[in-house]
């Protein structure tokens, strides 16, 4: 069988799909832990197994990977450091290496796991886009046509905005889950996990409720100037944070209802990065 295998790798889980040279899904997605603490050696024979779905498959056309950065996506070496996840593959390119333990060749792909979403979602959106996925930091990438655009007014390098200075640090210090414990200590004296806290702004909690708008008076102002440079016709919001979309998402929701901005929140944000890694390979771009 010709199948291409998907991987949305993150500091704690490794998502797998398995789709047919045609784009027919094979099976369902496949969670597995990520490793991402572990030697190098260990993270790329990791990688190598979830890749070949266990070898039930046969050998796959190509594997597509979407990495969080930093990371050169050309050349397949990550420079996350001080994250706490892959430290052991800094600065390391990955190809060999996953090829080493694979014991064979495939053309490899990897691409900014926002970028993938991105492209996941561009059939879902209209003229212009701004992606945002909210998570353990804040990702970003800008559309225009069905394509991931890198330059022009309105977009920071690469794209990537989590770097862009912002009250007292960068807007990844702040639009995160960083930054959503920086809250949950200012309103309850201690971190709570963004999943309880939606659940207690549900439930009623006025703390909570205030936190979440807090947050989402940041939200706005950190992606303001962006949106008001960029002129997009459709945001899309995902990452496990944006899940909590409906307590946060007031006063952005208000200013894109003026500009006549439609809003997308995405729950499954891995089945279009999975989308959005075919396309990729669909258009022959394994940069191997």
């Amino acid at each position: 069988m010709d199948w291409y295998s998907l991987l949305d790798i993150g500091g704690t889980a490794i998502k797998m799909q398995a789709v047919s040279a045609d784009g027919s899904l094979i099976g369902s997605i496949m969670c597995f832990p990520s490793l991402s603490s572990e030697s190098c050696s260990v993270i790329a024979a990791n990688v190598a197994d979830i890749a070949m779905a266990d070898g039930k498959l046969g050998k796959p056309l190509a594997i597509a990977m979407a990495f969080p950065g930093p990371f050169d996506y050309r050349n397949g070496i990550s420079y996350m450091k001080g994250l706490g996840k892959y430290e052991s593959i800094y600065g390391k390119p990955l190809r060999p290496l996953i090829a080493e333990k694979l014991a064979y060749d495939v053309p490899m792909v990897f691409i900014n796991d926002v970028e993938a979403f991105a492209l996941g979602a561009a059939a879902k959106c209209r003229g212009r886009a701004i992606a945002v996925a909210i998570g353990t930091g804040c990702g970003s990438a800008f559309i225009s046509d069905g394509r991931i655009i890198k330059e022009g007014p309105g977009i920071p390098e690469n794209g990537w905005i989590y770097s862009t200075p912002f009250l007292d640090g960068i807007i990844d210090d702040h639009i995160s889950a960083r930054g959503l414990g920086r809250l949950s200590e200012k309103y309850f004296a201690k971190n709570i996990p963004g999943e309880e806290l939606d659940a207690m702004a549900s439930e009623g909690s006025s703390q909570a409720q205030m936190l979440f708008g807090e947050f989402g008076s940041m939200v706005f102002s950190a992606l303001h100037p962006f949106i008001d440079a960029f002129h997009p016709s459709t945001l899309v919001f995902g990452g496990m944070i944006s899940h909590s979309f409906s307590h946060f998402g007031r006063k952005i929701s208000e200013y894109a209802q003026e500009n006549s901005i439609s809003i997308i929140t995405v729950r499954d944000t891995s089945a279009l990065i999975h989308k959005g890694l075919y396309s990729i390979l669909e258009e022959g771009g394994t940069n191997a």
